[in-house]
């Protein structure tokens, strides 16, 4: 063997040693990360116990947020991937709860909710929904107000239960229509983004400020009237909750369950207001068109149209929207 070949033979030696202790170091660090993510997540369930009330539905815990006095109850709806709808919910529900009933739910996989393996079918949800109300002591009739996907259970809840239904109130939420067609996020690109919360990766990126604003403020102007200290809260939500099986399993199910919906009829006259952001009409095709469409479904209906809104419109006009909420609570108690 010459000596080029030697040189070359350890070269290989020295470069195999070298991938091997990266290999070990990634597994380490991975396992420790992983770990550090495990025991965080404990740390916060005792830091951050329920803000409301965890009720047993069809044998798992469900969390329920209730706040104020009225004869109408306002029943909050969050969109998908919205892990803590308490926080989120905020620039309205500490005003509305002053003049009536207040009820925020966490759908399994968010908030306080347990995670569950039972298909996020339409009719599951609003029959957890149904359950949890009526368990928790909530009575009708009941207003929502749902944001972007929950646009679904809403009208869905208001199709198979319309007696206790009074209206439906929708934060830049989607036409069924419009989701039957709509692409979804691959499920590998969903269980990567679930990996890179599971192995603590998400944690430790989420130390640096710019990265946990990032991740806090999902369209600039988010959460300016949300207090600093909920803001921690929705940081431990988001980890604990960002992307888990049951929130995936809904997301791959919005095509069928807009169908669902869409098979379920009209309203008829149901009043039915709708807030359509600015930037979606821009940004998503066929937004625009799919919101005016939202007329079909009721007779008593009303678009307001937030120009400079993001798709988060509480948290850009909330006084607005508590203005419309609070007219047609009024209009409904005096009819």
């Amino acid at each position: 063997m010459t000596l080029e070949q030697k040189k070359t033979r350890l070269m290989k030696k020295r470069w195999a040693k070298v991938l091997l202790f990266i290999v070990l170091l990634l597994i380490v660090s991975g396992s420790a990360s992983s770990i550090y993510h495990h025991q965080s997540l404990k740390e916060e369930e005792i830091q951050y116990p329920p803000l409301g009330t965890m009720v047993e539905v069809e044998g798992k815990q469900m969390h329920v947020y209730s706040q104020g006095e009225g004869d109408i109850t306002i029943v909050m709806a969050s969109g998908h991937g919205t892990e803590n709808p308490y926080v989120d919910f905020y620039p309205l529900h500490e005003k509305l709860s002053e003049q009536a009933r207040v009820v925020i739910y966490d759908r399994f996989g968010y908030g306080w909710s347990d995670q569950t393996s039972v298909s996020r079918d339409v009719d599951t949800i609003t029959r957890e929904l149904h359950t949890l109300l009526h368990e928790s002591g909530e009575k009708g009739p009941y207003l929502f107000v749902a944001h972007s996907i929950a646009s679904l259970e809403a009208i869905r809840f208001a199709q198979t239960h319309p007696d206790e239904v009074v209206g439906i109130i929708l934060l830049d939420a989607g036409n069924p229509t419009f989701y039957e067609t709509y692409k979804t996020p691959s499920k590998a690109m969903q269980k990567f983004m679930q990996m890179l919360k599971t192995s603590g990766v998400l944690r430790i990126l989420s130390q640096v400020d710019s990265v946990a604003d990032t991740l806090l403020e999902p369209e600039e102007g988010y959460g300016e009237h949300i207090p600093e200290p909920l803001k921690n809260m929705q940081l431990a939500m988001l980890l604990k909750n960002f992307s888990n099986d049951t929130t995936i399993d809904e997301m791959l199910h919005l095509q069928s369950n807009a169908k669902k919906v869409v098979d379920g009829g009209k309203l008829g006259d149901l009043p039915l207001i709708w807030f359509t952001s600015g930037s979606n009409q821009q940004a998503i095709k066929g937004w625009s068109e799919s919101q005016e469409a939202l007329a079909e479904w009721s007779t008593n209906n009303k678009q307001v149209i937030l120009d400079s809104a993001g798709h988060y419109v509480h948290h850009h006009e909330p006084g607005l929207i508590i203005e419309e909420i609070s007219k047609l609570t009024k209009s409904l108690l005096q009819n």
